[in-house]
C-alpha cells in the first residue's frame, strides 16, 4: 500500500512526544508513591512510639491502683484495731468506775466499823474504871453486911459479863475489820491491775502500729484479734523447730519494734510478750517430736531463745505450745491447714 511522505512525517513527530508525556506521568507516579511510603514509615514510627508510651502509662496506672488498694486495706486494718482498742479501753473504764464505786462503799463501811470499834473501846475503858471504883468500894466497906456483899458480888458479875460481851463484840469487829481490809486490798489490787491492763492496751496498740509499719503488707504475717501471727513456714521448715535465715530476719524486725516500745514502758508496769506455737491437726511422729505438742512447744521455745539472744529480757518472755488444739480454720485442704500452722505474739500483762 502506498503511503505519502507527508503522512509518514506526521506519524514520526507524534510518537516521541507521547513517550515523553508517558515518562513524565510515570515519574510523577513514582514520586507520589515514594512520598506515600516515607509518610507511611513516619506515621508507623510515631504510632509505635505512642503505643509504647500508652502501654507505660497503663502499667503505671495499674501500679498506682495496686498501691492505693494496699494503702486502703492497711488504713481499714488500723481503723478496725483502733476501734477494738477504743472499745476495750471504754469497757475497762466502765469496769474501773464500778470497782471505784464498790471500793468507796467498802471504805465507807470500814469507816463505820472503825467508829464502832472506837466506841466499844471507850465503853470498855469506862467499864474498867467502874470496876476499879467498885473494887475500891469493896475494900473500904469490908465490914458491910453479907447482903450488901452479895449485891456487890452480883453487880461485879454483871459488870464482868458486860465487859466480856463487849470484848467478844470487839473481837468480832476486829475480825470484820480484817475481812474488810482484805477486801479493800483485793479491790485496790484489781483497780491497779485494770489500770495496768489499760496501759498495756495502749502500748500494744503502739507495738502493733510499729510492727505493721516495718513488716509491710505481707500475706504470711497478719493481725488476728489482739495478736500478731507469723505463719510457721516463714520461720521454720516442715516438721522442724530450727529457725531459718528468713525467719530470723522477720524476728529481727519484731525485736526492733519491741525494744523501741519497751523503752517507753514504765519499769513498774508488769508486761510480757507471749509466744504461742500452733500446728495443724495432721499427726507427727518422730524420735525428736512424738506429737504436735512437742513440735509446737519446741518452736515457741526456739523463738523465745532467739529473742533473748537479741537482747529481750528473759522475764518479759513466755513460751507456750498448743499443738493442734486452737485452730483458726477447720478445713482439710492445704490452704486451711497452713492457717493453723503459726506462731502468735501477744503483748500482755504478767
Amino acid at each position: 500500500m502506498f503511503t505519502s511522505p507527508r503522512h509518514k512525517r506526521h506519524s514520526v513527530d507524534i510518537w516521541p512526544g507521547f513517550v515523553d508525556a508517558l515518562a513524565t506521568v510515570l515519574m510523577v507516579i513514582i514520586f507520589v508513591l515514594m512520598t506515600f511510603v516515607v509518610a507511611q514509615l513516619y506515621l508507623t514510627d510515631a504510632l509505635s512510639s505512642k503505643e509504647e508510651n500508652l502501654s507505660k502509662l497503663q502499667r503505671r496506672v495499674h501500679e498506682l491502683t495496686s498501691v492505693l488498694k494496699t494503702e486502703r486495706e492497711a488504713k481499714e486494718s488500723i481503723s478496725q484495731k483502733k476501734a477494738t482498742l477504743d472499745q476495750l479501753v471504754a469497757d475497762l473504764n466502765t469496769r474501773l468506775a464500778a470497782i471505784n464505786k464498790d471500793l468507796a462503799s467498802k471504805e465507807n463501811a470500814l469507816e463505820k466499823k472503825e467508829e464502832r470499834h472506837r466506841s466499844i473501846l471507850e465503853e470498855v475503858e469506862y467499864l474498867k474504871k467502874q470496876i476499879e471504883r467498885l473494887l475500891k468500894s469493896i475494900t473500904l466497906y469490908e465490914a458491910t453486911t453479907v447482903d450488901d456483899q452479895a449485891k456487890i458480888s452480883d453487880l461485879s458479875k454483871k459488870l464482868n459479863q458486860a465487859l466480856l460481851e463487849r470484848v467478844e463484840e470487839l473481837n468480832a469487829l476486829n475480825d470484820q475489820m480484817k475481812t474488810l481490809k482484805g477486801e479493800n486490798e483485793t479491790l485496790s489490787k484489781e483497780v491497779e491491775d485494770n489500770k495496768a491492763l489499760t496501759r498495756i492496751g495502749q502500748y500494744r496498740s503502739d507495738f502493733f502500729a510499729k510492727l505493721q509499719k516495718v513488716l509491710g503488707n505481707r500475706n504470711d504475717i497478719r493481725v488476728v484479734g489482739d495478736r500478731f501471727v507469723f505463719q510457721s513456714e516463714v520461720l521454720f521448715s516442715k516438721a522442724s523447730a530450727e529457725l531459718g535465715v528468713e525467719g530470723q530476719k522477720g524476728l529481727d524486725l519484731l525485736v526492733s519494734a519491741l525494744k523501741e516500745i519497751s523503752a517507753s514502758i514504765p519499769k513498774n508496769l508488769p508486761w510480757i510478750l507471749r509466744v504461742d506455737g500452733h500446728t495443724d491437726h495432721l499427726p507427727i511422729k518422730s524420735p525428736q517430736y512424738p506429737s504436735n505438742w512437742e513440735l509446737s512447744s519446741a518452736r515457741a521455745i526456739a523463738v523465745v531463745k532467739y529473742m533473748i539472744s537479741k537482747g529481750i529480757p528473759e522475764n518479759h518472755l513466755v513460751a507456750a505450745g498448743f499443738g493442734q488444739h486452737q485452730p483458726l480454720a477447720t478445713g482439710a485442704d492445704e490452704k486451711e491447714l497452713a492457717k493453723n500452722r503459726r506462731i502468735e505474739f501477744k503483748l500482755d500483762q504478767r
